[in-house]
C-alpha cells in the first residue's frame, strides 16, 4: 500500500518533467479533514495497492491530467486482483478498481521498472487524477 502524495505531503508532489514548471503549485495538498471539503472525501483516495516493481518510496505519485493526450504513469498501481487494485478513500470507503488500459497492467518481474512513462489518453491515469486533488482557487 502506498499513500497519495497529495495527502499531507510537502506540496511538491509531482516529479520534475511532468509539464508542471516549478513543482506542484496548482493543485491542493490535503493536511487536515477540513481540507477535504472540495472535492469531498469520497472523491479523494488516500491509499492504494502499488505495483511491487514501482515502489520507490512510501508515496504514490500520479500526474494531474490536464490534457489527456499528455497523460503519464508516474508510479504504477498494482493489479493483483484480476487486473485491479484496492483503493481506500478519505471518507473511509474502499473500492477494488479494475484497470481498463493495458498499459496500466504490467506483470511483476521483481526489478525496478521505468517510471514516469508517457501514456496518452490512459483512462486509468485520468480516473486516478480525478481522485487525487483539485485545482487551487
Amino acid at each position: 500500500m502506498s499513500m497519495s502524495q497529495a495527502m499531507g505531503g510537502p506540496g511538491e508532489w509531482l516529479p520534475p518533467g511532468t509539464g508542471m514548471s516549478g513543482g506542484q503549485k496548482r493543485y491542493k495538498t490535503f493536511f487536515k479533514t477540513s481540507d477535504f471539503a472540495d472535492p469531498g472525501p469520497s472523491m479523494l483516495y488516500v491509499l492504494l495497492d502499488e505495483h511491487p516493481d514501482s515502489i520507490n518510496a512510501g508515496g504514490f505519485a500520479n500526474m494531474m491530467v490536464e490534457n489527456p493526450a499528455a497523460a503519464r504513469i508516474i508510479d504504477y498501481p498494482a493489479s493483483y486482483h484480476n487486473r485491479a487494485a484496492g483503493i481506500s478513500f478519505a471518507d473511509g470507503h474502499a473500492e477494488i478498481r479494475k484497470w481498463r488500459d493495458p498499459r496500466t497492467v504490467v506483470p511483476v518481474k521483481f526489478y525496478d521498472m521505468p517510471l514516469n512513462v508517457a501514456s496518452p489518453n490512459n483512462q486509468d491515469m485520468i480516473w486516478l487524477s480525478e481522485r487525487t486533488s483539485v485545482r487551487r482557487n
